[in-house]
């Protein structure tokens, strides 16, 4: 598929809590005052500057709305504190949802979660939206505030500008990212080895890896 270079800015987290910090100072004359004015509490604004927790995309919509300034600043340090605003927030809220269904199927193994997940990839987005349960689930979840997963997705999935496209490619990604966190289930490695005759070379012989390899 064709590619057109990304119109929207790139994430880049580094320096985050430091600027987070200076917005902070320049705003209101204290954490609480600024945390009272985007609606979070005192204690996980704290814990956001000290990098114990990542906000998810409400945080940055609220400091736009009540403060007017750059999310572009904030997250990549490119601009001014309260120049531009190129960063996708809509697209970065929809990425907190692929996460949590994608975690929601691969982590809970929650059914409805699964089901969407599939009916997204054959293209039957429309069937998923008019199915009640899954309207419900919907409705449901809560977005996934992972904001380096959420950065990393967003960043790699700006080139695709086709939206059906794009978001089939971030639940994949998403879902992959999960699977990958899974534990190796040994046991089912040796439950359901297969009948392998993969070729395995040992300098001048060949074995059947699997079959032969301890026949006299």
């Amino acid at each position: 598929m064709q590619r057109n270079p990304p119109q929207n800015a790139s994430l880049g987290l580094e320096g985050f809590a430091t600027r987070l910090t200076q917005l902070i100072a320049q705003s209101t004359p204290s954490q609480a005052e600024f945390a009272r004015r985007i609606g979070i509490s005192t204690g996980f604004l704290s814990d956001v500057v000290r990098g114990l927790k990542k906000p998810g995309t409400e945080f940055f919509y609220a400091i736009r709305t009540e403060f007017g300034a750059s999310i572009d600043w904030l997250l990549t340090g490119e601009g001014t504190m309260f120049g531009r605003n190129d960063i996708d927030l809509d697209l970065l809220r929809n990425i907190e949802l692929y996460i949590a269904v994608a975690r929601s199927a691969v982590v809970d193994g929650d059914p409805t979660a699964k089901a969407l997940l599939l009916l997204c990839q054959a293209g039957h987005l429309q069937e998923a939206l008019a199915d009640p349960a899954l309207t419900d689930f919907l409705e449901r979840i809560a977005p996934h505030s992972d904001l380096n997963l959420a950065a990393e997705l967003y960043n790699s999935h700006l080139w695709y500008h086709d939206p059906t496209f794009r978001r089939r490619n971030l639940l994949a990604a998403a879902q992959a990212h999960f699977e990958a966190q899974k534990p190796h289930d040994k046991r089912a490695a040796f439950a359901n080895m297969a009948n392998s005759t993969v070729q395995i070379n040992f300098g001048g012989s060949q074995r059947n890896a699997g079959r032969d390899y301890y026949e006299k």
